[in-house]
C-alpha cells in the first residue's frame, strides 16, 4: 500500500509541475498584463499545492508552514497588483478624457 501512495504522490508531483510550465508559457505570451497577472497568480496556487503534496510525500510538517506563508504572500502580491492595474487604467482614461478637451477631475 504505502508503494501505491508513493507513485500516486509521485504521478501528482509530475502532474503538478508540468501545469506550472503550461501555466509558465502562458503567462510569458499571454496578450494582456492582467493575462499575465492571472498566469502568476495561478503559478503561485500551484507551486502552494506542490508543496503540500511534497509534504505529504516525504513527511515533513515545515513544508505545510512554508506554503501558508507563500500563500499569504502570493495573496499580497495579487492585491498591490490589482491596485496597479487599477492605477494604469485610471490613468489612461483621465489622459483619455484630457486629449479630448473636457474638463478632468479627479474622484
Amino acid at each position: 500500500m504505502e508503494q501505491v501512495k508513493s507513485w500516486v504522490l509521485a504521478a501528482g508531483a509530475v502532474v503538478i509541475a508540468l501545469l506550472i510550465l503550461a501555466t509558465l508559457v502562458r503567462a510569458v505570451l499571454g496578450p494582456r498584463f492582467t493575462d499575465r497577472i492571472v498566469a502568476v497568480n495561478v503559478i503561485s496556487t500551484l507551486v502552494i499545492a506542490e508543496l503540500m503534496l511534497l509534504s505529504v510525500w516525504m513527511r515533513e510538517e515545515f513544508l505545510v508552514d512554508i506554503a501558508l506563508v507563500f500563500a499569504l504572500l502570493s495573496f499580497l502580491a495579487v492585491v498591490v497588483a490589482a491596485r496597479l492595474v487599477a492605477e494604469r487604467q485610471r490613468h489612461r482614461r483621465s489622459e483619455t478624457v484630457g486629449k479630448a478637451g473636457e474638463h478632468v477631475r479627479d474622484p
